[in-house]
């Protein structure tokens, strides 16, 4: 079940208004929305809609932003690379497996 959020309507400004097509679609052009953009939609029990802008991140990623510590190696060596204090371990590709489904 997902969490509910509580807003108080003196925080919303009416931008522009919409018609909902045949689809059920909203155009939000004209109230800032860009192309390609995520947004979490919450609604009230009585249809107010509530659009928050989200960055989505891939659950195989999701470790990095809950442990701290691999965060932290991971900047490390970001910025080690950066300064160019790198050391070359040859040629890896021994080790490619066509079966491999992670790209």
């Amino acid at each position: 079940m997902a969490a509910v959020a509580r807003h108080a309507h003196e925080e919303f400004e009416t931008v522009a208004e919409t018609e909902v097509d045949s689809r059920g679609r909203v155009s939000l052009g004209r109230a800032g929305a860009r192309p390609g953009r995520r947004y979490r939609v919450e609604s009230t029990p009585d249809g107010v809609l509530l659009l928050t802008p989200v960055v989505s991140i891939p659950e195989r990623e999701m470790q990095v932003w809950t442990d701290p510590l691999l965060a932290e190696r991971i900047r490390a060596g970001i910025e080690q690379a950066g300064a160019g204090r790198t050391h070359d371990l040859g040629d890896f590709s021994q080790y490619l497996d066509d079966e491999d489904d992670e790209d």
